[in-house]
């Protein structure tokens, strides 16, 4: 059986909750499995550069043992896409995240999309500066955020379900988007897109979803990222945290 590494972002397990672990389970391609490794520390959440460059050494932890332990594909789960460089620098398997696949995507299937994500400025200017680093800025309409909070979507999932849908509404009729991208993969396990994309009649792609099959796509077609666009780091000398001593020997580490 073949296995994807998904990959917590934050100092919290959200494979505690039964219905993150359902929901996994419902997505997992037929002959795979999807194992979870999750960060020994870090922040709650990620809204924020500051969380990325935080929990960013414990991630890519976490990256560099799924490869050792034999995963076949890496996902990053996290739609804010932390470490995605650095991972594809360390790692010979594929290694995907939610935002990335997902905005190339709405294009395979309209001209022109919206990222609605959870509360704060500093989500959404980290979701702005992802369109710009693929350079999407001429096909992104606009970057929306819900009021709620990422750690309040679990306590108030039938809230968030109706705030996301006069979302998707605004976006479409006032932006001009004709596919939605949802900006926080805390939002796939809480809410129910179809009725959505019913009454809105444009795709609302889930990144997280997205992520998986695209790793699942890679594996079954015998590719991974280019090492000519993610070279392996230089070898060096390292002042090590005492928590992670030794991840990073066989990558970084001058012999």
């Amino acid at each position: 059986m073949k296995r994807i590494a998904l990959i917590g972002a934050t100092g919290k397990d959200w494979w505690v909750d039964e219905k993150k672990r359902d929901f996994v389970k419902s997505h997992t391609p037929e002959g795979y499995e999807i194992v979870n490794y999750t960060p020994k520390f870090g922040t709650h959440s990620v809204e924020s550069h500051v969380d990325e460059a935080y929990n960013a050494a414990f991630i890519l932890e976490q990256i560099v043992k799924a490869e050792k332990d034999g995963c076949d594909a890496i996902v990053i789960d996290c739609a804010c896409d932390p470490v995605l460089d650095a991972a594809r620098e360390i790692c010979q398997v594929p290694v995907v995240a939610p935002r990335n696949s997902a905005l190339h995507v709405a294009l395979t299937i309209g001209t022109k999309f919206s990222i609605i994500t959870v509360q704060g400025q500093s989500l959404l200017r980290c979701m702005e500066e992802g369109v710009r680093k693929e350079g999407l800025e001429p096909f992104c309409a606009s970057v929306r955020h819900l009021a709620m909070p990422v750690l309040d979507i679990p306590k108030n999932p039938k809230e968030t379900q109706k705030e996301l849908l006069n979302m998707c509404k605004k976006a479409i009729k006032e932006d001009g988007a004709n596919v939605i991208v949802l900006g926080c993969t805390a939002l796939s396990h809480e809410v129910d897109l179809q009725p959505i994309m019913k009454e809105t009649r444009v795709p609302v792609l889930d990144p997280w979803v997205i992520a998986i099959r695209m790793a699942y796509m890679l594996v079954e077609s015998g590719l991974t990222h280019s090492k000519v666009a993610y070279p392996n780091p230089p070898r060096k000398n390292i002042t090590e945290i005492p928590s992670i001593k030794g991840a990073f020997d066989d990558i970084l580490k001058s012999e």
